[in-house]
């Protein structure tokens, strides 16, 4: 009888430790950092940008000047990620646009927001080009 739980016991013991050894080295190794950034996305930005990044958010139509859409690559790709991350990080003024883009550094620390560089540009499906 104490083999027939016992050896149960263990084995599920063994499966949960594994999987738990398995998720912690993903994380390590940054594998889980655009599905945490999407969830910043969604929590942080789509009331402006929109959920799918278009710049089609509820309050976009409140807004003096419209947000971005982080879906164009032509508009994305002349942006750097440094003046992503500055935007982001400082708000609009900080990079000479509309104050209505917040600052984040107050909620969100720099690798959370090198985190969304990494989504926008997952958005437009772009990269910095000169």
């Amino acid at each position: 009888m104490y083999r027939e739980i016992f050896l149960p016991l263990l084995l599920c013991f063994a499966v949960l430790l594994c999987s738990t050894s398995a998720y912690a080295a993903k994380q390590q190794a940054g594998g889980d950092d655009i599905g945490k950034a999407e969830n910043d996305y969604q929590l942080y930005c789509i009331s402006c940008h929109g959920r799918n990044g278009d710049g089609k958010g509820d309050l976009a139509e409140a807004l003096s000047v419209p947000p971005r859409n982080h879906t164009d690559a032509t508009i994305m790709s002349k942006r750097t990620d440094e003046q992503l991350f500055k935007t982001i990080r400082d708000g609009g003024e900080a990079t000479g646009f509309d104050s209505a883009m917040p600052p984040h550094n107050t909620i969100l620390p720099d690798d959370q927001i090198r985190g969304l560089v990494k989504y926008v540009r997952k958005l437009c499906n772009c990269q910095y080009t000169k």
